[in-house]
């Protein structure tokens, strides 16, 4: 059965105002949607309230139909976050960076050391499994981030500027193993970055917290 999530009359307050608002959307698995616009268009309020990381003023987020649970939907892996921050553990190790939180799952740990070997490779850091983050530079940071939320496997990856740091060649690498269409992923890329726009199945154009024309395909 093919996933799908749905958005309805969505707004987001931040900072002491609504910082989305009236925004719909609908994304089915195995396709992927791009949040542009300009800065301070609510593109990442809105990716961070579909990740469950900021509460809904009004609207609904949908997953299969069923109202998604911030908290359920995170810890058990259905929902992958890519953040610019990274959030990693600077005082461990890539490898452990990725494999603690399917530990917390409680996979096994052959299928655990099998998703990092696999995220590592999607992100072509096989070399740094058993280096510092603090060893890396950002664009290498960026790239376990990528490879963390990967070996979730996910249904839906949402993610903030994945790119940003990177150069061609490993720019190129990243947003194939994102938008790989093969794994059924939903995935929601915020980004100002035209090509990423390009690369994705249809696109979200936000404006001072709204949708600035169509949806496009």
């Amino acid at each position: 059965m093919t996933s799908s999530l749905t958005v309805r009359g969505l707004a987001v307050g931040f900072g002491g105002r609504l910082a989305v608002e009236g925004v719909d959307l609908d994304v089915l698995g195995g396709t992927s949607v791009a949040l542009a616009g300009p800065s301070g268009s609510g593109k990442t309020v809105l990716l961070h309230a579909l990740a469950g990381l900021l509460p809904l003023t009004r609207g609904e987020i949908l997953l299969n139909g069923t109202p998604v649970d911030p908290d359920r939907d995170r810890t058990s892996g259905t929902f992958g976050v890519i953040l610019q921050s990274q959030g990693l553990a600077s005082g461990l190790t890539v490898e452990e960076n990725i494999c603690l939180p399917l530990q917390a799952r409680g996979l096994l740990p052959e299928e655990i050391a099998a998703r990092c070997r696999a995220a590592l490779a999607d992100v072509d850091l096989e070399g740094a499994a058993g280096r510092l983050i603090d060893e890396l530079s950002g664009g290498q940071r960026q790239r376990v981030g990528v490879a963390r939320a990967l070996a979730g496997q996910p249904v839906v990856l949402v993610a903030d500027e994945p790119t940003a740091e990177l150069d061609p060649v490993n720019r190129e690498r990243v947003l194939a193993a994102l938008l790989d269409p093969s794994l059924g992923r939903i995935v929601c890329i915020a980004s100002n970055d035209p090509e990423i726009v390009e690369a994705c199945d249809q696109a979200l154009h936000l404006r001072d917290g709204h949708r600035d024309g169509a949806l496009a395909p």
